[in-house]
């Protein structure tokens, strides 16, 4: 068993947002099955529509996030509710946005080793 700072984790910059995404619990760590990713998003940053061939947890333990699940608008408000968090099921096309005024940090949970992140492009 590992203590793993998410701090020390490997970075990587997503192709889908631009924005750093720290791969804490990969295979690399010694991880047979699963995979936790933590995004920290400033006011304003989006994380726009994707989806995966795996379903996905997040946590929220702080900020006002807006999340588009296939199409429906729900606010995350973490800050007055406490942690808050999603169950993204396969191939849900989803989008999250930073709306509150204070940066946040986002725990997304991977039940597979090194899950791919599928844009969704506008036509």
């Amino acid at each position: 068993m590992s203590v793993l700072i998410h701090s020390n984790a490997e970075v990587f910059i997503s192709k889908n947002s631009n924005l750093p995404i720290a791969r804490v619990i990969t295979q690399e760590t010694g991880s047979g099955a699963c995979e936790l990713w933590e995004q920290p998003l400033k006011p304003g940053d989006v994380i726009p529509m994707h989806y995966h061939l795996v379903e996905e947890t997040i946590t929220f333990a702080s900020g006002r996030i807006k999340v588009i699940l296939d199409g429906n608008e729900h606010e995350i408000n973490a800050d007055r509710d406490g942690t808050s968090s999603l169950l993204i099921p396969t191939r849900l096309h989803h989008e999250i946005k930073n709306i509150g005024s204070n940066p946040t940090s986002m725990i997304a949970f991977f039940p597979a080793v090194q899950p791919q992140i599928f844009p969704v492009r506008d036509k």
